[in-house]
């Protein structure tokens, strides 16, 4: 009897030991994960109605406007995101029904004020509630984002625009797109319903991958050290997948391809992108001004190369190659300061390969652009999902239509401007 009495004390000890570790693992360690879960709208529920943030591109425009925390008129106040469709797949969304997403999931805490370097700035505040939010300076620049929605134009696909220095990223469109205002019950746009071809909330940008194939020696070898970098770049919007599940081993995403260039143009090292350059704090009571780093500042984002993709002889060779493509292509960009602007460049098709019978079949195009080609400062990719490719007769100078869209947005990019507004298309 004593024995059983024993054995079962035994067990009972261990797996109150079992629970108290697993108790321990969800409330401490785990706790940050699962709030960030994309499933765990509980966050979202908590920060409606409250102050928030603003988020503003780098040339000062707001995407995503601070609320005050004010409910006079007695309904919560609801996050307005006035470009819809143009920022979703970075800003996200913040809905008391789907959650949390984008940087409004990555940032929550700061945004909200709940973070310990938002709300305690000096000793006073552990003892009082500071009532500051926390807003977030984006490297991303309005107009080159609203240049690389209309360059894509109505096409399915993706745009990426990088400083290769830094791996800053200065413009990510990707179509089918969504209004983040649909999800959120916030005031409507004026722009178009939610795709439903697809799965609009996706980025093709940094969440689909896909099977690229080269069509000269200098793109091939760009591809061959780009899937070295196969699976997630560290780059901080959330949900960025690892390519487990892409049906090759040798398929990237488009934002790797744009790392991939970047790395040819910063001596062979692969950056960590990122969209956040730096979050201020400030009173929830004090507007915000809709510049960037109108608050005190706490934190800024600091480049950081994560792998050496080439050595820095093989990337200046592949840059001399790029550039040689581009010119036997006569892909040159628009002058900036009466200078003319030289350009290096690497394309190819887009395909897919049927698992049961290897048949490849093209369904897009790709390409790769690094301007000015004597000393980068832009990086682009292009993936562009159309059956239809230029004839000779319809070819401008720059040849594929995927090397003219990233033409257009490098163009952009260098000269940090927007095309005319009436020419802009819509998701």
């Amino acid at each position: 009897m004593n024995r059983r009495i024993a054995k079962l004390t035994v067990v009972l000890v261990a797996g109150f030991v079992v629970l108290l570790v697993q108790l321990t693992n969800l409330g401490y360690f785990s706790a940050e994960d699962l709030r960030a879960h994309p499933r765990n709208t509980r966050s979202a529920i908590a920060s409606i109605g409250i102050a928030r943030g603003a988020i503003t591109t780098a040339d000062g425009e707001t995407i995503a406007p601070a609320l005050d925390g004010n409910n006079d008129s007695g309904s919560p106040q609801l996050r307005d995101y006035p470009h819809g469709h143009l920022y979703a797949h970075i800003v996200g969304y913040l809905s008391p029904t789907l959650g949390v997403a984008g940087l409004e999931r990555t940032y929550n805490s700061h945004l909200s004020g709940s973070a310990a370097d938002i709300s305690i700035t000096r000793l006073a505040d552990l003892f009082a509630d500071s009532g500051r939010v926390g807003d977030l300076d984006l490297t991303v620049h309005h107009g080159t984002q609203l240049t690389a929605r209309a360059a894509l134009g109505d096409r399915d696909g993706a745009v990426v625009v990088l400083d290769p220095a830094t791996g800053a990223v200065i413009a990510m469109w990707s179509r089918p797109s969504f209004d983040p205002n649909e999800l959120t019950g916030a005031s409507d746009t004026g722009e178009t319903g939610t795709d439903t071809r697809r799965q609009p909330t996706l980025s093709l940008a940094y969440q689909r991958y896909y099977e690229l194939i080269a069509e000269a020696p200098e793109a091939d070898e760009l591809i061959r050290r780009a899937v070295r970098s196969h699976g997630v770049t560290g780059m901080d919007l959330p949900a960025e997948l690892d390519g487990s599940g892409s049906r090759s081993d040798t398929a990237i995403t488009p934002l790797q391809l744009a790392l991939a260039a970047a790395a040819v143009a910063n001596e062979g090292a692969l950056t960590r992108p990122f969209v956040v350059q730096r979050i201020t704090a400030r009173p929830a009571s004090q507007p915000a001004s809709g510049e960037p780093s109108a608050g005190s500042g706490i934190e800024a984002t600091e480049p950081t190369d994560v792998a050496q993709l080439f050595d820095s002889g093989e990337a200046a060779d592949l840059l001399r190659q790029m550039a040689a493509a581009a010119e036997q292509a006569s892909l040159r960009l628009a002058p900036t300061e009466t200078t003319q602007t030289r350009a290096a460049v690497a394309e190819g098709v887009v395909v897919t390969v049927d698992a049961t019978t290897a048949a490849v079949t093209q369904i897009g195009e790709w390409a790769v652009l690094l301007a000015p080609a004597e000393n980068p400062v832009v990086a682009v990719a292009v993936v562009v999902e159309t059956d239809v490719r230029l004839d000779a007769d319809e070819r401008q100078p720059g040849g594929t239509l995927a090397s003219l869209i990233a033409a257009t947005a490098a163009e952009a990019a260098l000269a940090r401007r927007a095309i005319p507004t009436s020419v802009v298309d819509g998701p």
